[in-house]
């Protein structure tokens, strides 16, 4: 009874880091997903660019000015979240050796609480210092999208006084 019952305890002492290794989870595929569609985004003004560099796309000068101010975001967007991937890895990574820890130190009945704490401190550390980096990427979201949006207003309201002034 007595070795299921540390069996039970190592399991339960294990198991108590695993709700910031799920949330890390969570945030690294959805911070992937992210990367991918900033990345494809980074791609398709860079492609638009070079049409009109190259001469077979025509716009004025304030579209080309617009997609500039875009590629500059999407670039620094892309960079954030790479590192925000980085880091939600790395808080992975601790959490992990925090269970790991927990379960070596109860296995071998190791009074060492201070290197777990240290361990989980670190990891969550890292990832607020994650949680930072993706707010940010998501406010240069924001004033991207609004950039943008503004952009479309001001040439439809344009087209529209073109199109009654005919």
């Amino acid at each position: 009874m007595e070795g299921e019952s540390l069996i039970l305890s190592i399991l339960t002492a294990m198991i108590t880091p695993a709700v910031l290794i799920l949330a890390c989870g969570s945030l690294s595929l959805t911070t992937s997903q992210r990367l991918s569609r900033s990345i494809d985004r980074t791609r398709k003004i860079a492609s638009e660019l070079n049409e009109i560099e190259t001469g077979s796309k025509n716009v004025d000068r304030e579209q080309q000015k617009m997609l500039y101010r875009q590629m500059e975001n999407s670039a620094n967007r892309a960079i954030l979240l790479q590192r925000a991937m980085t880091l939600l890895y790395a808080s992975l990574s601790f959490f992990i050796a925090t269970s790991l820890l927990i379960g070596i130190f109860e296995l071998l009945e190791w009074d060492e609480p201070w290197s777990v704490a240290i361990s989980s401190f670190i990891g969550v550390v890292v990832l607020f210092s994650a949680s930072i980096t993706l707010i940010m990427e998501a406010r240069l979201s924001h004033v991207s999208i609004n950039q943008e949006m503004h952009h479309v207003i001001k040439v439809s309201r344009r087209s529209k006084l073109e199109r009654q002034g005919q």
